[in-house]
């Protein structure tokens, strides 16, 4: 099949697969910037509500994991929702998911622009925002472009090194506080199931990208192992460390004014009150490596599902192209990062500050996130179903994540948030019915290609 896609087959190894899932979650992002809302929503249940969202997307990626094992592919979630439910909901699934990569990408253009500005004004300087969205567009371009395993590559070290200065001080917290337990995060105190299921909507967020190993299908070694491991893997990995940075963020600024969900700096104001200040400078350039990863990430992401919807007639043909040299779809990556620059410098024109720019986007991003999740956790029974492999433990797992989800979709539109957040649901519905229309205006020349290999292949190629 090499032939089709041009794509470098074999190039990312599992570690580099797992480095891309890990890198678009951007593990470092909630206890920099998300915390502050997680603790709004959930209080001193916040560590449980990550427990809960860690759970519900372990779901899913059991249901995910049900066509990793058996398909892969390019921009395999868009192909493994046209295939279960049809080409017209598999190409929401496609719009879905680059509206959820482009958006968490544009996000970063918000969080990129507050870290360097942390980090200039540490040295009594300055740097414009648009130099730094400026900036941060090329080199994600040319990087992305170059070679995906060097960028794999890249993504993996800086978000070790933010993971390892943070994790740094949650020991020293944690150490200086003593062996026992925070009764009141135990207990949750002033936390009611509201409070819960708020606070699970929010850990949505922290955890998308999970699933983007998926995308690699097609330039993976042994895809057929590698990519459900890394689907698993990168779940487990983030909800250990957002449990544990989330219960001692709460734990150290307990008493602290302003509260933690006052902070604009939470890890800032963490280090301060641990005389651990020599950190905040590390602490600085980590969030900016994490950041960077996570944009790059969602460039490599977006484009590979770009490519098969190109390759389908759904998007134009030009977004298949393959690079002859690095044999990467650079024109679907030039596409993917003049949109998300598009969309930072367009915010931050009308005056929309970084930190908004970070929780605008994100929560945009969070809609699309939710409603692939449910379409594969919809998809996965039926699959199975057609394959003769449908258990009861299946259809159980689909039910919980269908019913988690749609929970935490309700909490998007009820209670009804402050504007402009009350539009976004609203927005997203929209774009969603544009593609449809735009998918019923190309019906007659889209063919959805399916995957690499079927379930009878996987089988095949199981048994050997």
């Amino acid at each position: 099949m090499q032939e089709k896609t041009q794509l470098r087959r074999g190039s990312l190894s599992f570690v580099e697969v797992l480095a891309a899932s890990v890198a678009l979650i951007g593990l470092s992002m909630t206890p920099v910037l998300i915390a502050p809302y997680m603790f709004a929503a959930a209080g001193n249940g916040s560590w449980l509500a990550y427990v809960f969202g860690g759970v519900m997307l372990l779901l899913v990626a059991m249901n995910l994991n049900h066509f990793a094992r058996r398909a892969t592919g390019a921009g395999s979630m868009f192909l493994y929702a046209a295939d279960e439910l049809g080409p017209a909901i598999g190409t929401l699934a496609g719009w879905s998911l680059v509206w959820a990569y482009v958006f968490v990408g544009a996000s970063q253009f918000g969080a990129q622009s507050l870290f360097v500005g942390l980090l200039a004004s540490a040295f009594g300087g300055a740097v414009p925002a648009l130099v730094v969205m400026i900036g941060l567009a090329v080199v994600c371009w040319l990087l992305a472009v170059r070679d995906v395993a060097l960028s794999t590559i890249i993504m993996l070290v800086l978000e070790t090194i933010s993971v390892a200065i943070i994790c740094t001080l949650v020991g020293i917290v944690l150490f200086k506080h003593g062996a026992h337990v925070d009764l009141a995060q135990l207990h949750l105190e002033g936390v009611g199931r509201a409070s819960i299921g708020l606070g699970i909507a929010t850990a949505v967020f922290s955890f998308v990208g999970f699933e983007s190993a998926t995308a690699f299908g097609d330039e993976a070694r042994n895809p057929l192992v590698n990519i459900p491991r890394a689907v698993i893997w990168s779940v487990i990995i983030a909800g250990a460390f957002f449990v544990l940075a989330m219960y001692a963020e709460v734990l150290g600024l307990h008493g602290v004014k302003p509260p933690l969900d006052q902070q604009s700096a939470p890890l800032w104001a963490l280090a301060d009150t641990f005389q651990a200040g020599y950190l905040k400078l590390p602490i600085t350039i980590g969030a900016i490596f994490s950041s960077f990863s996570v944009a790059l990430a969602c460039v490599n992401t977006s484009a590979r599902i770009m490519l098969p919807m190109a390759q389908s007639g759904l998007l134009p043909r030009g977004l298949a192209a393959i690079h002859p040299r690095f044999r990467t779809p650079h024109v679907a990556l030039a596409v993917t990062v003049a949109v998300m620059f598009a969309i930072g410098v367009g915010m931050y024109a009308i005056r929309v500050a970084p930190i908004d720019i970070f929780n605008y986007c994100g929560t945009l991003s969070s809609l699309s996130f939710i409603a692939v999740y449910l379409l594969i956790s919809i998809a996965a029974p039926k699959f199975l179903k057609r394959i003769g492999e449908l258990r009861v433990v299946d259809t159980v797992v689909a039910v919980l994540s269908c019913l988690f989800l749609a929970g935490a979709a309700i909490t998007l539109f009820y209670p009804v948030p402050p504007a402009p957040t009350t539009w976004f649901p609203y927005l997203f519905i929209v774009y969603l019915a544009a593609g449809l229309v735009l998918y019923r205006i190309s019906l007659r020349n889209a063919r959805i290609i399916a995957p690499d290999v079927t379930a009878a292949d996987a089988a095949t190629e199981h048994a050997s």
